[in-house]
């Protein structure tokens, strides 16, 4: 993505306020490598996250309170290019769910479930990927217990075991389990990149600020189609 293609993301408007006054185009002016080898996470893409097809947000979330509706089933097809584009480039391609009971064994993953909501890994549907995106054969597949896909999982062995040097992300939710893996991938010292019309929130602002965010901090944020451009070539 190059500066000028920066500067009309409808989330970079988000800040074309006094509130963007600290941000110039210098921290997203600087661009990620793709890699030779990079690798596809898709983070937490489960029914519980998205909801049935066709709910509006609001039966979405009376199913599913952590449900994000339309947007994630808007999401979704943009989410199975990606996959295919990582199946025939050959990349590995990890996907993630909750694990169940992890509350109980390592602690919440969010600060609501001190006040008895219960936890989001142990909702129904916490484990249930949609068949629009079933995982390729070789996928690996694995329940985390935190919002990172790195806390406490054995991701980075296989990313090193596999030779990857950079990483994709897509997934749920933008601003919790992507943006927490996105940080830390980052701090591994892998280049990100965050396909934007592959992830989805419940709150499109929460999504948009969050992406202007990652853009600026830890990530190269593109399109789907984008992506597919720059391999391509």
């Amino acid at each position: 993505m190059t500066d000028s293609a920066s500067a009309k993301r409808w989330w970079v408007e988000l800040f074309e306020s006094r509130d963007g006054g600290g941000y110039n185009p210098g921290h997203w002016s600087a661009r990620n490598s793709l890699g030779r080898r990079p690798a596809l996470l898709v983070i937490d893409v489960v029914r519980s996250f998205t909801g049935d097809e066709g709910q509006s947000l609001e039966e979405a979330v009376a199913a599913f309170p952590t449900a994000c509706g339309p947007s994630a089933w808007d999401a979704i097809p943009r989410i199975k290019q990606v996959i295919d584009l990582a199946t025939a480039e050959d990349w590995p391609v990890v996907y993630t769910t909750a694990l169940p009971g992890g509350a109980s064994l390592y602690g919440g993953t969010v600060k609501s479930e001190l006040s008895g909501l219960g936890s989001p890994m142990d909702l129904p549907g916490a484990q249930d990927i949609p068949d629009a995106i079933k995982p390729p054969e070789n996928a690996l597949v694995f329940a985390k217990p935190k919002a990172s896909a790195f806390f406490d999982t054995a991701l980075v062995s296989y990313l090193i075991r596999r030779g990857v040097d950079s990483l994709v992300v897509t997934g749920a939710t933008t601003s919790g389990c992507v943006r927490a893996t996105v940080v830390d991938g980052h701090s591994h010292g892998y280049p990100t990149f965050v396909v934007e019309d592959a992830c989805f929130d419940r709150s499109r602002l929460s999504h948009g600020v969050n992406l202007f965010e990652m853009n600026a901090k830890y990530a190269d944020v593109v399109t789907a189609s984008e992506l597919i451009e720059r391999v391509q070539r």
